[in-house]
């Protein structure tokens, strides 16, 4: 067996060691209070599928309207050059439309940029919470220390081992999970439409999530 204890960067810390497997029991009781059936992280898996695709649809449409509008901009940009040389307006009126125009171009660009840009952010973070979800409770029936200790890394912080017991808090959005099996409120939102949806799946969870 291997055995563990805490430590000082500075020396030992006086506490006596804990067994491998008992600190492997112990983190794995920890995982229990994030842990879902597959069931239940399938469902939430498919009903991000659908966002997803409910998000597309949408998304695309705004796509659509931004790229006419771009295309638009351009041709009077386009039109107004080539008035210009023919002497068919002023100057200043071309410097001031030219300058209303190319600032408008800008913003179409930004904002064609942020509606591709907004389905990635917040359908990628709940998918990616809802397989961390998935892993804890693969892990709850491994012996694999190393496996476990390293799932930790990604989503525990301020682990302790003190007098043979482990105390580990949980990263957002993995505290979510921990604190609704609790029945308590989550302190700390991830991007805001993503909470939302997590929301969601938690009330329509069955009596023992809640």
């Amino acid at each position: 067996y291997r055995y563990y204890r805490c430590t000082k960067k500075n020396g030992k810390y006086g506490q006596e060691y804990l067994r491998e497997d008992r600190l492997v029991l112990q983190l794995k009781e920890h995982l229990q209070k994030i842990s879902l059936p597959d069931e239940w992280t399938d469902w939430m898996t498919k009903q991000t599928d659908e966002w997803e695709k409910d998000e597309k649809s949408s998304s695309g449409t705004l796509l659509v309207q931004l790229k006419e509008y771009e295309r638009e901009t351009e041709q009077k940009l386009s039109e107004l050059v080539n008035l210009y040389p023919d002497g068919d307006i002023p100057k200043e009126n071309y410097l001031a439309k030219k300058n209303e125009l190319l600032k408008e171009k800008v913003s179409l660009n930004e904002k064609l940029k942020s509606a591709r840009a907004e389905r990635k952010n917040w359908v990628e973070p709940l998918r990616e919470w809802i397989l961390d979800i998935k892993k804890a409770t693969q892990l709850t029936s491994s012996d694999n220390f190393f496996e476990i200790k390293d799932y930790f890394k990604k989503i525990g912080t301020n682990s302790v081992l003190r007098e043979k017991s482990v105390s580990i808090s949980f990263c957002p959005p993995t505290e979510f999970a921990c604190a609704r099996k609790a029945g308590e409120d989550f302190s700390h939102p991830l991007l805001t439409i993503a909470r939302e949806r997590a929301t969601i799946f938690s009330s329509n969870f069955p009596e023992w999530w809640r």
